[in-house]
C-alpha cells in the first residue's frame, strides 16, 4: 500500500446545513494550481443534505467527520485535531478561492507571519455590497482591526499552542488572532475570498452593520460565550 505524503496546507470547511454552498466551495478548491494539500470538512449539526453533498467530493486527499453539534468552533478545532498539514486554512463552507490562491497563500505567508486573512469580494455585484467588503479589506489591510474575510491561515504549531479558537459563536476569529499574534504578525494575502452576502440580503445592511457594532462593543464589556448568531436557514 503506497504511504500517503504529509500535505504542506490542511484546508478546514466547518459545514452547518451548507448543502448549496458546500459543492461550489469544494470545487474552487479543485481548480487550484496548487495541490499539496488535504480537505477536511467537518459537517455539524447539519439536518439537511450536507454530508451527502460533501461524500460526493470525497477522495485519498479527503477527510469527511461529522458532529453531532452545531458549533463552527468546536468544528474548526476538530478538523485541526485530524490535519496533518503544517499550514492550516480555515474556510467558511460559503466562500470560494481563487485559482492560485493556496500558492500565494503559501509564498506570502512568511516565517515572521503567524496569522493571516485574504481580501475579500461578495459575490453579489451591487455598489452597497462593494463598498461594504472595501471597508472591511481597508481596515484589515491598514491594521486598524486585524479581522478575517472568511479565511483564516495560521500554522498547526501555533493553532495548538494557543488552544485552538474560543468556543465562541460570534468573534471567534478575532479572538483566535490576537492569540495567535504573540508569535509573530498578521498579514493579509494578496488574493482574494468570493464571500457569500446572503446573510446582508436576509437581514439588510442597517440590522448586519448594527449587530457587529454590537459585537465588537462586546468584545470588551460582555461575555461573548453568551452572544447567539443567528442561523440563516
Amino acid at each position: 500500500m503506497e504511504k500517503r505524503s504529509v500535505p504542506q496546507i490542511s484546508v478546514i470547511i466547518p459545514a452547518h446545513n451548507e448543502e448549496n454552498y458546500l459543492g461550489r466551495t469544494l470545487n474552487s478548491l479543485r481548480q487550484q494550481n496548487f495541490l499539496d494539500y488535504e480537505t477536511i470538512i467537518v459537517c455539524n449539526g447539519c439536518t439537511d443534505q450536507t454530508e451527502k453533498v460533501a461524500q460526493q467530493y470525497n477522495n485519498q486527499n479527503t477527510k469527511i467527520l461529522s458532529l453531532n453539534e452545531a458549533n463552527v468552533s468546536l468544528a474548526r478545532n476538530k478538523g485541526a485535531e485530524q490535519a496533518t498539514g503544517k499550514n492550516l486554512i480555515f474556510l467558511d463552507a460559503d466562500t470560494l478561492l481563487e485559482n492560485n490562491a493556496l500558492q500565494t497563500i503559501l509564498q506570502d505567508f512568511k516565517d515572521d507571519h503567524s496569522v493571516a486573512t485574504t481580501k475579500t469580494k461578495a459575490d453579489i455585484p451591487k455598489l452597497k455590497y462593494k463598498l461594504a467588503t472595501g471597508i472591511k479589506n481597508f481596515y484589515n489591510q491598514t491594521s486598524l482591526y486585524q479581522g478575517c474575510s472568511g479565511v483564516l491561515i495560521c500554522r498547526k504549531d501555533d493553532f495548538h499552542a494557543v488552544g485552538g479558537y474560543p468556543l465562541f459563536k460570534v468573534k471567534e476569529h478575532r479572538k483566535l488572532i490576537i492569540a495567535l499574534k504573540k508569535a509573530g504578525k498578521y498579514q493579509v494575502i494578496n488574493t482574494n475570498a468570493l464571500t457569500s452576502m446572503r446573510r446582508f440580503e436576509q437581514w439588510g445592511l442597517i440590522k448586519s452593520s448594527l449587530f457587529w457594532i454590537k459585537q465588537f462593543a462586546n468584545n470588551y464589556v460582555a461575555d461573548l460565550k453568551k452572544e447567539k448568531y443567528e442561523i440563516i436557514r
